[in-house]
């Protein structure tokens, strides 16, 4: 059996296995785990992590050969999201598993190839925190195993029977610790991050009948989200079939001080509205536009380099639409500044190769939100807003660590000369104003246009440090023949 990974997978086709190739896409379907080719969809998860024990390999890998009974495939979490859509059916728990590198030598089994994965994510040029720094349960990571359901009761219930099941295997796996995901909305029923924007859009599509969902529901012609299914899968060294894959996968704890965000945000604000008028001409007040032009989008997701100001969404179609643009009318940052987090994290057509070297670069996103709120994100209110113990869990699916998720962090993210401004040469346009992390001799000021689309630019204001990453791993979701035949 044979697969085409270069371009998106039609699975409805397979469902028939008319051809040899749609058999081969079938049987691969039914081997691969769920949530890399699309997310699952559940609210509420919890990230559980364990540690296999010296002299217990048998059962600890009796344990994971259980676990990979349980895994959802990708064909029964895609035939249960279509029956959701159409009847609303719940498709029941999801659940998927990782093995770090440590994990692998642990249970005597070959490592994915991958440099970074061997490596781990502790011992990369990352700018992170020293591992020393990081949440306990996040530096000695063997496994990760992700529950995820509708409902947080229901999700409380999953983990404390996972838990068992670890606790019940008498030593030879520990428990490390867990994280719960609570996915939070905004009043247009939109899930949001913890600092009140819109997030998950711009996913890359591995799926055809997604990229022709994309195509009729606000068109593909500034911005083609396609990506071939190779840019998602590996070969599992270890898989029983021909058609064995599996993924790797970024873990992150990426905790938020929203309180200390939101400040600068009006800090940003003022400062722009006072070179503003020190530099004479017509000028709208900066408002809302200093948070868009930090974070790429407005809050309710409107792209800077479309709009001055929030439009209204009022369908749900419009979601699609905010996501068909690119960067060619804003070739100065004038719209979206060059060190705007969504532009910076992905480019598009500002990378000298065009929206091609852009999208080769693009991680199947699957992260949530983590902690509880007490207060509306949204309220415009600032001494009400936490100061920690929220944040995002970045979870990202990619064929290459090195290529995909590490250049993205190192080259664009925490690069302060990507991309050079056509605007102010010789000035930097310094680190992702969001995610971007400093060494010691970092230049960390961004520039913001004063006026949108006429500018000119701002003097370099700092905005960085209100993301700390608390930890993390780099792991690989095997096949699930692999999981079974241990």
């Amino acid at each position: 059996m044979s697969l085409n990974l270069s371009q998106p997978l039609e699975w409805k086709k397979s469902l028939f296995a008319t051809t040899p190739a749609a058999a081969a896409e079938l049987a691969m379907l039914n081997d691969l785990q769920g949530n890399i080719l699309k997310g699952h969809g559940r609210h509420f998860t919890s990230n559980i992590f364990v540690k296999f024990s010296k002299g217990m390999q048998k059962s600890a890998r009796k344990f994971m050969a259980s676990i990979g009974h349980d895994v959802t495939t990708a064909l029964d979490q895609l035939t249960g999201a279509e029956a959701h859509n159409l009847s609303g059916t719940d498709a029941g728990t999801f659940v998927a598993t990782m093995l770090s590198a440590k994990g692998y030598d642990a249970i005597g089994c070959m490592k994915p190839g991958d440099g970074a994965f061997q490596a781990g994510m502790g011992a990369r040029s990352l700018n992170d925190p020293p591992v020393t720094q990081w949440d306990s349960e996040y530096r000695d990571v063997h496994a990760m195993i992700l529950v995820g359901t509708s409902d947080g009761t229901w999700r409380d219930n999953e983990r404390a029977a996972m838990t068992a099941r670890i606790a019940a295997t008498k030593g030879a796996v520990e428990l490390l610790g867990f994280v719960d995901g609570n996915a939070i909305f905004n009043s247009d029923k939109r899930g949001i991050e913890h600092f009140g924007y819109v997030d998950g859009r711009s996913q890359p599509l591995a799926l055809k009948e997604d990229v022709d969902h994309a195509h009729s529901n606000g068109g593909i012609d500034q911005w083609d989200p396609s990506i071939p299914v190779s840019q998602l899968l590996v070969k599992d060294p270890n898989g029983k079939l021909d058609v064995s894959f599996g993924s790797y996968f970024v873990f992150r704890k990426l905790e938020q001080n929203v309180r200390g965000f939101k400040s600068h945000e009006n800090e940003l604000a003022d400062t722009l509205d006072i070179e503003a008028k020190a530099n004479g001409g017509a000028h709208t007040p900066v408002g809302e536009r200093a948070g868009a032009s930090v974070v790429g989008r407005f809050e309710n997701g409107t792209p800077a380099t479309l709009s001055a100001t929030e439009i209204p969404l009022i369908a749900q179609s419009d979601d699609a639409v905010q996501n068909n643009f690119d960067y060619r009318d804003d070739r100065k940052g004038f719209k979206c500044p060059f060190a705007g987090h969504i532009r910076k994290s992905n480019p598009r057509s500002d990378t000298g190769a065009g929206s091609t070297e852009s999208k080769k670069r693009l991680m199947g996103r699957r992260g949530i939100t983590y902690g509880v709120r007490t207060d509306d994100p949204n309220d415009g209110k600032i001494d009400n807003k936490p100061t920690g113990g929220v944040g995002l869990l970045f979870m990202a699916y990619q064929a290459s660590l090195e290529d995909q998720f590490e250049f993205t962090q190192i080259s664009w993210v925490n690069n302060v000369k990507f991309s050079q401004p056509l605007v102010n040469p010789g000035i930097d346009t310094g680190i992702d104003p969001v995610i971007g992390q400093v060494t010691a001799d970092s230049t960390v000021g961004q520039v913001y246009p004063l006026n949108w689309n006429t500018g000119p630019s701002s003097k370099p204001f700092d905005f960085h440090g209100f993301v700390t990453m608390r930890g993390g791993e780099y792991l690989f979701a095997p096949s699930i023949s692999f999981l079974k035949g241990l």
